[in-house]
């Protein structure tokens, strides 16, 4: 956001809660908060109809107006006003509904500082900015693929009447021909745009399944962490506590997987092709989609069983974040399929030069009408359907690797969905290079920087046990003024910090002496990693949560004797 002026409306009838965001907006400098409040629904619904707010604070709980009603007879006035519910409540299945509807964010009263609802407030404004653009963009397409369509149509109209007259019909043909690869771009666009919105509309309905695995993982955590602290005694017991531990340490390593495999489900670049295993991208669209298919069923009353029957099946060539994606959408309309009881089955086999990936569930089952309709390219959505969600997706990926489609179905029975895909040929199968052998380490000074405290804890012990020297700062600011002052080897620093990010202080390092190390940590490490992506003056990125065994591989280049 600039340095102007934001016109904000807080909707909240606690004079406490209202005094303390109004007190709260008025420490920002940049932007400048206007403030107007006021405590009823139907009052932000006047205020807003008067046009001017750019913001919207809003209470659910309101003298006139309870829980989501409120978001929505609000939303209804402020279509294009960004909106950031404040709630008293952490219902998870809320938020999901609130941002479904068209919330920005959602906050929790009591958790709420000025510098988090500041950079939510500033989230929110952008993401609203963004689709109002987008929204706007697509119904100019919109209008733009009509008015094609009639010109196109015209033209044919009038190539057929002037067919006698060679000349005029060849110069109207290649105008039609521009005219029709303007069109089919600007369907491809759209396209994209579908595919896109089935990605979210996937990932909304994952939201529910992905908090209630990242609760399964914090319980035994926290439970077992508790139960230490609460039995001192027990510290004694040696085998006990690593017990403990090794739970706490696998629990925190589930979570760890849970957030990769949702980071590769959000990617939406078509990404390099390669030889990939079947059997693992098979256990990774399972395994993602397991909140779906088992705690989510279990909850709307469903039981549904999963089998897996993959063979001796060669490679295939092609993106394995891809072909998991389009089994995850298969998985998906299968769960849907199924009403009470069923079972999904995933198997791959051999076929020819191909291996056939199948997804079969005994489900509803579908017409032969909407059968031959799904197995036609262009056919991405078919309205009124019960399992018809993704297939414009599902047909990118397929053209994509040089696939193709079967669909076996009939309406009470169940459906099998097969895909074949060209297996790798056995010349560019090429053996993995032996692993080397692990680097010898030289003790070192190593300067760190991370404002969390547990995080710096952590890393200085898994440095002190290898022998390092290691003096520690809060932020980037003040790990430059020690970097000033003493002689180090490597610096290891956190990316988001207050006063200094670590971008900042990587290049502020360089400039000082090119030659010092500076390893980053972040949490978007695996991200960046993968596009080969680093701040000017990094050397080496380390992506959080990491191991010891993590952290002293990516050092070892440094510090290796």
């Amino acid at each position: 956001m600039s340095n102007s002026q934001v016109t904000a409306l807080i909707v909240e009838d606690n004079p406490e809660h209202e005094l303390l965001l109004r007190s709260l907006l008025e420490t920002s400098h940049s932007p400048v908060f206007s403030v107007t409040s006021v405590g009823t629904a139907a009052e932000a619904c006047e205020r807003l109809s008067a046009g001017g707010v750019q913001v919207v604070l809003l209470d659910l709980n309101l003298p006139d107006s309870k829980g989501i009603q409120t978001f929505e007879r609000v939303v209804a006035v402020a279509q294009e006003v960004p909106i950031v519910v404040l709630s008293g409540t952490g219902d998870v299945t809320l938020a999901v509904q609130t941002v479904q509807l068209g919330a920005q964010d959602y906050l929790l009263k009591g958790h709420v500082e000025n510098h988090l609802l500041f950079r939510s407030i500033q989230y929110a404004i952008e993401r609203k900015r963004a689709q109002v653009d987008l929204r706007r963009a697509y119904d100019d397409l919109e209008q733009r693929v009509s008015e094609r369509t009639a010109a196109l149509r015209e033209a044919n109209d009038a190539l057929q009447r002037q067919v006698e007259v060679r000349k005029r019909a060849e110069a109207a043909s290649l105008e039609s021909n521009k005219q029709l690869m303007e069109a089919l771009s600007e369907l491809r666009a759209m396209q994209h745009e579908i595919v896109q919105r089935e990605r979210f509309k996937v990932l909304g309905q994952m939201a529910s399944g992905i908090a209630h695995e990242f609760n399964n993982v914090l319980t035994p955590m926290l439970g077992y962490a508790e139960h230490l602290l609460n039995h001192p005694a027990m510290l004694a017991d040696v085998e006990c506590v690593r017990d403990h531990l090794a739970k706490i340490v696998a629990a925190a390593r589930t979570g760890a997987k849970a957030i990769v495999r949702v980071r590769d489900f959000a990617r939406t670049e078509a990404g390099e092709r390669g030889p990939v295993k079947v059997g693992d991208v098979v256990q990774g669209a399972v395994s993602i989609t397991e909140p779906l298919w088992k705690d989510e069923a279990l909850k709307a009353g469903k039981t549904i069983l999963m089998a897996q029957k993959v063979g001796d099946v060669p490679e295939v060539l092609g993106n394995a974040g891809q072909l998991r994606e389009l089994l995850m959408q298969l998985i998906i309309n299968a769960v849907v399929a199924i009403e009470k009881r069923g079972m999904i089955t995933i198997s791959a086999e051999r076929n020819n030069g191909s291996v056939a990936i199948s997804v079969e569930d005994n489900g509803s089952g579908m017409s032969e009408s909407a059968r031959l309709r799904l197995c036609e390219p262009v056919q991405g959505i078919l309205s009124g359907a019960v399992r018809m969600s993704g297939y414009t997706g599902i047909h990118t990926i397929l053209k994509r690797h040089g696939a193709s489609l079967e669909i076996q179905s009939a309406e009470g029975v169940g459906t099998k969905v097969t895909v074949l895909i060209p297996a790798v040929p056995f010349s560019e199968l090429i053996a993995p290079p032996l692993a080397p052998e692990g680097p010898q380490y030289s003790s070192a000074r190593i300067l760190v920087a991370d404002d969390e405290p547990m995080v710096r804890d952590i890393i200085c012990m898994f440095l002190q046990e290898d022998g390092h020297v290691v003096d520690v700062a809060e932020n980037g600011r003040q790990a430059f003024e020690m970097f000033c002052k003493a002689d180090y080897d490597l610096v290891l620093s956190d990316l988001a910090m207050p006063e200094m990010n670590g971008d900042q202080l990587a290049a502020v390092v360089k400039e000082r002496n090119p030659k010092m190390p500076v390893v980053l940590l972040t949490g978007f490490g695996d991200a960046m990693n993968e596009v080969d992506e680093r701040p000017r003056g990094v050397d080496a990125v380390v992506a959080k949560p990491f191991t010891m065994a993590i952290l002293r591989e990516a050092l070892a280049e440094f510090l290796v004797k």
